[in-house]
């Protein structure tokens, strides 16, 4: 069975949709590490997420169980460039090979295709960018957690919290990092209480089909 269509990844009608996303991995497998702690998190409260991975950081054996076990619980394996360059200091064959190459090393991890998406390390884009990478859609965020610029476990759970509570959480990117303990702290507190309270998160290509939409190719997608 294709683990992306396993009951992990159904999404009901009555349920409030949400892509907290993260970034950065594959920070290993160990049960310790705040990458697993996030996927056991996930999948206690069958729900599923987009990890985007650097192609470099997934060579160990750590980190290519990782992805082995994301995938394999049904989340979405996306691309964050082979070595998280600033994409706008490339040039086009390179931006171009950063894509290439960390859909190679993903899709050989997983022997699957991985999905047709990337998130641009630093959110870095210019024209260039997206002139070379037209064909695919890159993601951004609606809700940056801030988790890469210190935010306690607090300060990530309120910033989810409010959003949920004013609205503004319904369909939104929320941009997260796997590489964090107080991410990972706060995605255990999250995410029982977003079920709670009628949310689901869900992987970004099966928020923009539940919402009959399509992710635009070569511009930054925020909200679906």
């Amino acid at each position: 069975m294709d683990p992306h269509t396993n009951n992990k990844t159904d999404i009901q009608a009555d349920k409030k949709l949400c892509a907290i996303s993260f970034d950065d991995g594959a920070a290993g497998n160990a049960p310790t590490d705040p990458s697993m702690r996030i996927l056991k998190a996930l999948i206690k409260n069958k729900m599923t997420a987009t990890f985007f991975y650097v192609s470099d950081w997934t060579k160990n054996a750590g980190g290519i169980e990782e992805v082995k076990f994301a995938y394999k619980n049904g989340m979405e394996v996306a691309n964050h460039s082979i070595s998280h360059p600033y994409l706008s200091k490339l040039d086009t064959n390179e931006i171009r090979e950063q894509w290439e190459q960390c859909n190679t090393e993903l899709r050989n991890i997983i022997a699957a295709e991985p999905s047709h998406i990337m998130r641009p390390p630093y959110l870095d884009v210019n024209e260039n960018v997206l002139s070379a990478l037209c064909d695919i859609p890159l993601i951004s965020c609606a809700i940056d957690t801030r988790d890469w610029d210190n935010a306690t476990t607090e300060q990530i759970v309120n910033t989810i919290k409010k959003a949920a509570q004013d609205g503004s959480l319904e369909g939104a990117i929320v941009l997260c990092h796997e590489t964090y303990a107080s991410t990972a702290a706060a995605m255990e507190e999250v995410l029982p209480w977003l079920a709670l309270n009628g949310y689901k998160n869900v992987n970004i290509s099966d928020m923009a089909k539940a919402h009959g939409k399509a992710l635009a190719n070569g511009q930054l997608n925020t909200h679906i």
